[in-house]
């Protein structure tokens, strides 16, 4: 191992109580995104811009040059360059500091979503997994660079950025981007397991969210046995609920047939699905048992790989529904609406791209887990982010990071501290290898650094 490698290495260990301060110190800070339905924006509002000047004075203290501008009104993005002496390739690290919302606090540890509790290698909080703990790696593994006195050739640019849990790409990674900050390449430290912790990521997901609305004809309650009996037609009355049931089912039908027709080699089998994520229904205005339902909506979550055009697959999802309607009176007479309402569009680089190569023998190396051809830690993102909007710019980008999708956006959500100390020794690592490293020497000192 080179000299400089193993005095970064032994940096991060000799500050391991440091990076878990900073992660707890951002947990801390609610960071919620205020786009969410349901959010008193006026309480949440300016958390990711507070985040982001913790972030700041660590880019500052670094001796980066950096950029804290707003996004949208009160909304701020942070980013720090540590200039490279020349030669090198330029690497972005990106991740984004809003968070999703919270439910039920009292079943967070100490009711706190936002406790930053450290418990058995555990931090807990809102963010800690999803990505507050990425973050906080990168900035790390940089400070790591410089405290060891090494010079990168190449800039190495940080970004925390608005926005990504609401696919607000054009006040976040977009913006930085048309801000001018762009580089050969880009890690995003977002949570990259399962199935495998700390995985190397060139692919993603896509992610459209449809709605389908059924309608009906609302009546007394009491006729139920009338709406259900064979021949009974729409002149007795139509409960929206059952239409909308019979095509779940018949999307369910066609999610199992996925399984097979659905696939990717960076995928576990039957990763792309249908989802079902929220039901509103009942009688307009007044949601009580009473009444047939006039309405019915399914919001829909649909997971496609990343060799599939988003149209390809409405329009598969728009046949498979025009096909089960035809069997049913009311919807053969009366078709579902409907309405498209967001694509987060797939992204991949090639497997063998020298970005993967850097970060898989990066992160082999430190967690000295050498794997063979065959099995090398390489696989498909479960979920999207912003690595979508970087390829689409032309900056080739993976995803490598702390923690778990498991844990994201759940109750209790937690990343392990190994895996934060591990994703920064990678990550710095990654850098040298990437940027090249300057025969120059770098000098630390209190509050920045000199050359």
């Amino acid at each position: 191992m080179k000299p400089e490698v193993l005095a970064v290495l032994q940096h991060v260990d000799a500050n391991a109580d440091q990076i878990v301060s900073l992660c707890v110190d951002l947990v801390r800070t609610c960071s919620i995104n205020p786009r969410y339905p349901n959010i008193d924006t006026t309480k949440v509002t300016g958390g990711e811009s507070r985040c982001n000047e913790i972030l700041g004075d660590c880019y500052r203290h670094l001796g980066c040059d950096v950029d804290f501008f707003e996004g949208a009104p009160g909304r701020h993005n942070v980013v720090g360059v540590l200039q490279g002496t020349g030669g090198g390739r330029s690497l972005i690290l990106n991740g984004h500091v809003d968070t999703v919302p919270f439910t039920e606090p009292e079943k967070w540890p100490q009711s706190n979503p936002f406790s930053g509790i450290v418990v058995n290698g555990r931090i807990y909080g809102r963010g800690s997994c999803d990505m507050k703990a990425g973050l906080v790696a990168q900035a790390m593994a940089a400070k790591a660079i410089v405290d060891s006195n090494v010079k990168l050739k190449g800039n190495l640019i940080l970004e925390s950025v608005l926005g990504e849990e609401w696919m607000e790409h054009e006040i976040g990674t977009t913006a930085v981007i048309e801000r001018g900050y762009r580089a050969d390449a880009a890690i995003i430290a977002e949570p990259s397991a399962p199935p495998t912790a700390l995985a190397v990521v060139p692919a993603t997901s896509g992610m459209i969210w449809m709605s389908l609305t059924c309608l009906g004809i609302p009546a007394h309650f009491s006729i139920r046995d009338e709406v259900i009996r064979a021949g009974c037609g729409k002149e007795v009355g139509v409960h929206a609920i059952d239409k909308g049931i019979t095509l779940l089912k018949a999307l369910q039908d066609l999610e199992r047939h996925w399984t097979i027709t659905k696939t990717h080699p960076l995928f576990q089998p039957g990763h792309f699905t249908i989802y079902p994520g929220a039901i509103s229904a009942g009688p307009r205005g007044t949601p009580v048992p009473f009444q047939l339902a006039g309405y019915c909506t399914i919001e829909y979550a649909i997971w496609y790989p990343p060799d599939q055009e988003p149209s390809e697959i409405q329009k598969e999802i728009e046949d498979y529904i025009f096909r089960a309607s035809q069997v049913d009176e009311w919807l053969r007479e009366n078709p579902p609406e409907i309405k498209w309402n967001m694509n987060w569009p797939a992204t991949s680089i090639n497997s063998d791209h020298p970005l993967v190569h850097a970060m898989l023998a990066a992160h082999e190396s430190v967690s000295q887990k050498r794997a063979s051809v065959r099995d090398r830690n390489i696989q498909g993102f479960c979920a999207v982010c912003d690595a979508s909007f970087l390829n689409k710019a032309n900056i080739p980008s993976i995803v490598y990071g702390p923690g778990s999708l498991h844990q994201a956006h759940s109750e209790c959500e937690f990343v392990t501290i190994d895996e934060v100390i591990t994703a920064t020794k990678a990550l710095a690592v990654a850098a040298m290898d990437w940027c090249g490293v300057s025969e120059q020497k770098s000098q630390s000192k209190t509050g920045g650094m000199q050359t």
